[in-house]
């Protein structure tokens, strides 16, 4: 994928697999400061010209916690009964069904291979930060 579509698109994202992965190497000292960290940079993502259109629900892992500002567009759930890949696989076919484009984003191969298997499309957190960034350069220009 050289670029994210510019339809609406609902991006159901695995936040506990995506903050951990990219922002603990920025220097986070605590998984909530990452958690904070990621829902900042997902927000201005989400003011980008290509991704207005869309919406971002963001899944972590455990009890509600005090985490960053979310924008309009952006919306941050807490798992404390279900685990957080139960809940994005469970929405993304409610989505898929009712004729939502929805992309599940995870770099989680068993997460990924449940979601294939529901017909449900994904993005490894690596493609989805790669092309998010790239939005974010032309922005900037």
């Amino acid at each position: 994928m050289k670029r994210l579509s510019t339809k609406p698109t609902v991006y159901l994202i695995d936040g506990s697999n995506f903050s951990m992965r990219f922002w603990e190497s920025a220097g986070g000292s605590s998984p909530a400061e990452l958690e904070r960290e990621f829902v900042r940079w997902l927000s201005d993502v989400a003011r980008t010209e290509a991704l207005r259109a869309s919406c971002f629900r963001v899944v972590f892992d455990g009890p509600y916690r005090k985490g960053a500002q979310a924008g309009p567009s952006v919306t941050v759930h807490y798992c404390d009964d279900m685990p957080a890949d139960d809940m994005l696989v469970e929405r993304g076919y409610f989505m898929q069904n009712e004729g939502i484009r929805a992309v599940i984003v995870t770099s989680d191969n068993g997460l990924r291979d449940r979601a294939a298997a529901e017909g449900i499309k994904t993005l490894t957190c690596e493609g989805f930060q790669r092309l998010a960034d790239a939005e974010l350069r032309k922005e900037s220009r």
